[in-house]
């Protein structure tokens, strides 16, 4: 089986490709410019993007299979034509082309974020509704981009849905916000954290699960691909007991945050870099269900995640090895 692989130069997008050759699979990427994350790898190269159906179909041409893992986050509540686009626009020129072209098979990348975190007693799994438009737009278009894939399905197309919750872990080239966190908190450059957390879970074990979906998931089935809710201050915890040093970051209550957000604002502004959070960071932290299921995808596509220590650990080391710590 050859599979095609969209945002095959992002997060998850390298790591599936490793996880799909590792397999046997012959694989074809989708590549917009940057192929510094697939480099040394056995891959079909395809120049073009989601919202370019030509390349599309010349990159599902020749495949059997599609796992869709292009995407983009942008972490706020104002509309962003790009985000929109590539989300939702890109997510239906995937379904329509891979149903075009005679695919057999396609997994699409929604999120976790997808769904309502809200009650947050109750354990979020599949069937939790989806988040409504006063959501983080991020959220609003990866729940469009699901629905489509769903629908896809209900009209014959077989899709499988996947929602990671939030990836961390090596392969991580360009990095990933959660990679610049990491090499941020090693170097010292994040003087304190804030209350809160999120579910973190490797992101070779999502490929796996991702991979396992293309023969044992079924069609318009959604499967979440978690791990384990850490506070941000356990996160920091692990990264610097990976790093070898005793010293650990203080944790400060959220309310602190929001007193400090316009001093982080103007900082950033005034050094042209990127603050350190935003409100939308601070609400997203405030949001976090403390428990997210994967016992669907554990029971059927055979996933498990590793704990994070050994993420973190292994992700410190393959920083080290490529010069960024």
């Amino acid at each position: 089986m050859k599979v095609a692989v969209t945002g095959a130069s992002g997060h998850i997008g390298a790591a599936v490709c490793r996880e799909l050759i590792s397999r046997g699979y012959e694989v074809a990427v989708l590549v917009y410019n940057d192929i510094s994350a697939l480099q040394g790898l056995l891959v079909t190269v395809v120049k073009g993007n989601v919202l370019n159906k030509e390349s599309l179909k010349e990159l599902m041409g020749q495949c059997d299979a599609v796992i869709h893992t292009a995407g983009m986050i942008e972490l706020g509540y104002k509309f962003i034509q790009e985000v929109y686009d590539i989300n939702v626009t890109g997510t239906k020129n995937v379904l329509e082309t891979a149903k075009e072209s005679g695919v057999k098979k396609v997994v699409h990348f929604s999120s976790v974020h997808a769904f309502s975190h809200k009650p947050y007693d109750v354990p979020i799994d599949e069937s939790r509704p989806f988040v409504t438009e006063r959501s983080v737009f991020y959220d609003q278009t990866k729940r469009d981009g699901h629905v489509l894939a769903f629908e896809a399905a209900k009209e014959g197309l077989d899709v499988v849905i996947v929602c990671p919750t939030s990836a961390v872990g090596p392969p991580d080239h360009k990095p990933s916000k959660l990679g610049k966190a990491v090499i941020d908190i090693y170097k010292g450059s994040v003087p304190a954290v804030v209350k809160g957390g999120f579910d973190f879970a490797d992101v070779r074990d999502m490929a796996k699960g991702a991979v396992s979906a293309l023969t044992n998931g079924r069609a318009g089935e959604t499967y979440i691909l978690g791990g384990r809710y850490y506070t941000i201050k356990e996160f920091s915890d692990l990264v610097l007991e990976a790093k070898g040093t005793k010293k650990r970051l203080t944790e400060l209550p959220l309310f602190v945050a929001n007193i400090g957000l316009p001093f982080v604002k103007s900082y950033a502004y005034l050094t042209n870099k990127q603050p350190l959070y935003d409100k939308a960071y601070i609400d997203i932290l405030q949001d976090g269900n403390k428990l997210t299921l994967s016992t669907k995808a554990q029971e059927e596509l055979g996933y498990s995640v590793r704990e994070l220590g050994e993420t973190l650990t292994d992700t410190v080391e393959w920083f080290r090895t490529i010069g960024r710590l």
